[in-house]
């Protein structure tokens, strides 16, 4: 009987928890059609007070993007691109924003239902808004933008053919960090391009595996890919990549951590890649063989079983029409870090292009975007201080920015400076035209490196901290949270979804 009871007391509590975690979700997909709703208000704003300072129309309101990054703490990118989707939910589809706001769909859903209807017109928008929203809490996220398409194409046959023409324009390729010593490129190509590429990389490791190629067809296809865009099958790719490691793991056998373009690579394997035409891969123990181990004559003179420096052994190296590796020029040049900040203070330049120079400083320095939890590649390197007014081309006047932030920075009320004194010397301080500011420091690369103890510090933080936040009646928040919030109630009053008082 005791048994039973508490089986059924462990049953109830976990029941509890299951409803506490659908109240929760539901309580977020509300949250998130608020968030959408001021998120599109900021936007009107700005458009309008944009147009009265002159600002031309390609322009307006292409600042706001990076205004909700840094208030949201991501990327602007991705910012800017749920602001379009959202524009979409909340001025042409008022239904499945009034779904979300009930807690019943999630901003996932109702972003791919906007993908899917972003090429259409109002009128259109309107009627699949209106048929779609009683049942779109019913399907997946994906299955409802599949069910907005289709609606879609039925109303307007024009429709996929513009929404082909939109995603062909798009077209694009990107990085992003993966597993130690490895990155992923990504490619966004039309269908039949892709699949030609695809084809193509297939066959070639095919013919390779049929030649008795010991690699795997993965593997084939990687270093086919990489052979064919650098064109290193033919000669040296004359292509430049900056990789900052410490002296002692270059010239003293150390095993200092180095940085590729901004990835983390172990202090041995950048040894060896700095010093050596192929790159370095890990030597697996005797007792642990690997297909390709045999192959390590077509990329270093040791026999197979021979010892290799620092436990690296050299990859197969591609070769030309001629059969002779290709060899890249390298450049050594000293940096020197503040012993207190860790941070690039100077650079000591044996080639005497002053400009070519510091650019190249200030890209080993800032390694990615300063803009505070955008990672975008460096585009541009701003002058801080405007070189029209007097700023010099210096690295402590340069930041390294994205493209997009520099044409943000051009918009009115946007504000860059750098703090000249005091333990946060060089940190980049940017002013949004609410005047909320936020702080960049100078990346400390030292303790990137694994120079000195700790954690590295956060890349961005408000100037200010925020104080501890609490739940607060809404009676007691800002206007404009408040306003939205009245109007979620009136959406869903009734439903047992949001319920609040003032």
């Amino acid at each position: 009987m005791g048994t039973t009871a508490v089986t059924e007391d462990a049953a109830t509590e976990d029941a509890a928890v299951i409803d506490a975690i659908g109240r929760i979700e539901s309580l977020k997909n509300s949250l998130d059609a608020v968030q959408s709703s001021l998120e599109v208000s900021l936007r009107q704003a700005r458009v309008r007070s944009e147009r009265a300072a002159g600002v031309p129309l390609a322009r307006r309101g292409t600042g706001v993007g990076h205004e909700i990054g840094l208030a949201r703490r991501i990327s602007p990118a991705r910012a800017g691109n749920q602001l379009a989707l959202r524009r979409v939910v909340v001025e042409s589809l008022p239904e499945i924003w009034r779904r979300m706001a009930q807690g019943d769909i999630s901003a996932w859903a109702a972003e791919e239902v906007a993908r899917a209807v972003l090429v259409l017109d109002d009128e259109d928008r309107a009627r699949i808004d209106s048929e779609l929203a009683p049942s779109i809490h019913e399907l997946s996220p994906r299955a409802a933008g599949r069910r907005a398409r289709a609606q879609a194409d039925d109303l307007d046959r024009e429709a996929a053919l513009a929404r082909m023409r939109l995603n062909h324009s798009q077209r694009r390729v990107t990085q992003r960090p993966a597993a130690e010593g490895m990155m992923t490129l990504s490619a966004l190509l039309p269908l039949t391009e892709g699949v030609s590429a695809f084809a193509s990389l297939r066959a070639a490791a095919d013919a390779a595996r049929a030649r008795g190629d010991d690699r795997s067809r993965g593997q084939i296809m990687a270093d086919t890919l990489a052979a064919r865009i650098t064109g290193h099958e033919a000669a040296a790719a004359p292509v430049e990549i900056q990789l900052l490691m410490t002296d002692r793991s270059l010239l003293a056998g150390g095993a200092d951590p180095a940085l590729l373009e901004g990835h983390p690579l172990p202090g041995p394997v950048a040894r060896h890649l700095a010093l050596h035409d192929a790159p370095a891969v890990p030597a697996r123990p005797a007792n642990h063989p690997h297909p390709g181990d045999g192959l390590s004559s077509a990329g270093d003179p040791r026999p197979a079983d021979e010892p290799h420096p620092a436990g690296l052994r050299s990859a197969p190296t591609p070769t030309g029409p001629t059969g002779s590796a290709a060899r890249a020029r390298r450049w050594v040049r000293r940096l020197y870090t503040d012993p207190v900040s860790g941070s690039l203070v100077h650079m000591d330049s044996r080639r005497r292009l002053f400009t070519g120079d510091v650019r190249r400083f200030i890209l080993a320095r800032d390694q990615q975007c300063r803009t505070p939890w955008c990672e975008a590649p460096i585009r541009h390197i701003d002058h801080v201080h405007r070189h029209a007014d007097g700023g010099t081309t210096t690295p402590d006047n340069g930041v390294g920015v994205c493209e997009r932030f520099n044409h943000v920075l051009e918009l009115p009320g946007w504000v860059s400076s750098l703090i000249t004194e005091g333990a946060h010397t060089g940190t980049l301080e940017i002013t949004a035209p609410t005047g909320h500011r936020y702080r960049s420091p100078v990346p400390d690369l030292d303790r990137m490196l694994g120079l000195t103890p700790g954690a590295a510090p956060d890349t961005a933080a408000p100037a200010s901290p925020d104080p501890p936040r609490t739940l607060a009646p809404p009676g007691a928040l800002d206007p404009p949270v408040r306003s939205q919030l009245d109007k979620l109630a009136n959406h869903v009053s009734g439903t047992g979804t949001v319920r609040m008082r003032g």
